[in-house]
């Protein structure tokens, strides 16, 4: 079963305009490959300072593996980095179970 997994960023202590260029233009691509996620899409909680990644795994066993692993610290690490550790995030998985 596809699962998902949906990290949530709050922005509200950093320049929007610039967290978002640089999730567009490097972090996406860079998580989407590190998970070996099927894809990556992102955007925004309608008007709040809330930013969401949604990676695209073929089962929860892939997608776990993606969340324990060593790439997952790297990513964090240097997200960390950049941001300064101003920017709190949540990770959740989904399965969905159905769909009409």
């Amino acid at each position: 079963m596809t699962c998902y997994l949906i990290v949530k960023s709050d922005t509200k202590l950093v320049d929007r305009e610039k967290f978002d260029n640089w999730y567009e233009k490097e972090h996406l691509i860079e998580a989407r490959e590190a998970f070996m996620a099927k894809s990556a899409k992102r955007g925004w909680i309608k008007d709040s300072n809330f930013h969401l990644a949604i990676y695209e795994f073929k089962n929860s066993r892939d997608a776990e593996k993606a969340i324990n692993s060593k790439n997952l610290e790297n990513l964090i690490k240097k997200f960390d980095q950049k941001w300064e550790k101003k920017v709190h995030r949540t990770r959740e998985l989904t399965e969905f179970i159905q769909t009409i």
